[in-house]
């Protein structure tokens, strides 16, 4: 198992209870958590966990110049792609009458999400605004354009495929790094300036 969590946390993984949950429970265990640690520091990397718990991924311990560069690069594609993110999420939670950000482990059926955006003209406008953004081509079909969201948001690591047969998705961890970056771009006008103060980070987008 930790040659398993190595091979995700190296490739810019988040591993959470909903995505991996053997590699999840293996870095719980403290032993097994130092272990990878120590590894992780001959790299000149670290082990970090989302702020309450759901996911672990890996950051660099000191920055170079080349490194910073990637890291303002990559924030400046998040702050290009966040609004379709979140847009998403907030889509499904007005969809599914949810007060609440969605939590890591929170179900959405498709079925359910499909019937709720067709008795509605203005969540179908904004699905087509989600798809827009998303470049996501379809066959003009509201299920094939939620399918292309869907699909988008499972290849970025925010959801998995809990139940294929009745189209049941999870949110994974990864949802909890997504708002510590909105919160973090919220505060900082400029993250070309303060990329030495940014959140631990792994690939989000």
């Amino acid at each position: 198992m930790f040659e398993q969590a190595m091979t995700l946390l190296l490739s810019g993984q988040f591993i959470c209870a909903v995505s991996q949950p053997d590699a999840y429970r293996f870095l719980q265990d403290e032993a097994n958590r130092k272990e990878v640690e120590a590894f992780l520091n001959r790299l000149g990397r670290r082990l970090v966990s989302t702020k309450h718990g759901s996911a672990w991924y890996v950051a660099f311990n000191r920055l170079d110049p080349e490194q910073r560069k990637g890291i303002r690069e990559e924030y400046v594609e998040i702050k290009h792609n966040l609004r379709l993110v979140v847009g998403f999420f907030v889509h499904v939670m007005q969809a599914l009458g949810r007060e609440e950000f969605l939590a890591p482990g929170s179900v959405i059926e498709t079925h359910r999400l499909i019937a709720a955006i067709d008795e509605n003209a203005s969540l179908r406008n904004e699905l087509q605004t989600l798809v827009n953004l998303g470049k996501a081509s379809s066959d003009g079909t509201l299920r094939s354009a939620l399918e292309r969201l869907l699909k988008k948001m499972r290849d970025e690591g925010y959801l998995v495929l809990a139940n294929p047969e009745r189209e049941i998705y999870a949110v994974t961890g990864k949802v909890e790094y997504l708002q510590e970056v909105v919160d973090f771009l919220m505060v900082h006008e400029s993250v070309q300036e303060d990329v030495e103060e940014t959140p631990e980070t792994g690939s989000l987008l």
